[in-house]
């Protein structure tokens, strides 16, 4: 197995870090049978589930009816499982990004053969199935080895996220997100002081403190309350873009 040196590398980190990140993209998509490759062009679908992102891709070509060539790339949907059955999460490491291979599903038409209502997306762990129901919008989880499943209800999201590559760009998208969220923060708490008093923005501090320690348990961080990793930065975008809505609620 190749092993990223970065004390022997000649490499600036920029592109160290580059090049990790494109050889550890490489690993994951090795790591299942789907062809369809985790890019901008072949996303379809994101899904925006307890502030963590799932995205979907299709590999077929335009025009087919069903699709057996997908691919749905997610923080590790097993843990996730474990999390809900166990109420929080026991495991503080990072998730691990994880490829599962997924298929469209169809209920059949009279003949018992041809495809005919679209229903949604099945995918494949090593020790759970899973469907999206794209109509309800909901993510259903069911362990292979025990009666463990959930149901998880998700937003969809058309911002494109990738979890596995552009690292530079998740990098460049959360520093924006986390800049806007402080400063949103402190504007939001001058408004408090202004029209409610000093009670009432003592309040909302907080809140937010509250709010910043239930991020890290949702999105996994270190001890500071940032993130580790491309897939916790996601989150963290997620999470602060819905924080901000919830600002207006304090001064309207």
């Amino acid at each position: 197995m190749f092993i990223f040196n970065l004390n022997k590398s000649s490499l600036p980190t920029y592109q160290w870090l580059w090049h990790a990140s494109l050889f550890t993209s490489l690993m994951l998509i090795a790591s299942v049978s789907s062809a369809v490759t985790p890019v901008k062009a072949h996303f379809i679908l994101g899904m925006d589930v307890q502030g963590q992102r799932l995205n979907l891709y299709h590999g077929c070509v335009e025009g087919h009816v069903t699709c057996d060539d997908m691919l749905l790339v997610a923080p590790d949907l097993g843990r996730l499982l474990q999390t809900e059955q166990l109420g929080k999460r026991q495991n503080k490491l990072p998730y691990t990004v994880k490829l599962y291979s997924a298929k469209t599903k169809h209920s059949l038409c009279n003949d018992g053969v041809t495809p005919c209502g679209f229903q949604g997306y099945r995918f494949k762990g090593e020790d759970f199935n899973g469907f999206i129901d794209q109509g309800n919008k909901e993510l259903y989880i069911a362990s292979n080895w025990t009666t463990d499943s959930a149901t998880f209800c998700y937003k969809e999201n058309s911002t494109y996220l990738p979890l596995v590559s552009q690292a530079r760009l998740i990098d460049s998208l959360y520093k924006t997100s986390d800049k806007e969220l402080n400063r949103n923060y402190l504007l939001t708490r001058r408004d408090i002081i202004k029209f409610y008093g000093q009670n009432s923005a003592n309040d909302f501090k907080e809140n937010q403190r509250k709010w910043v320690i239930e991020r890290s348990q949702d999105c996994g961080a270190d001890s500071q309350h940032l993130p580790r990793t491309q897939a916790e930065k996601v989150c963290f975008i997620q999470k602060n873009a819905a924080q901000m809505e919830e600002y207006f609620f304090w001064i309207d």
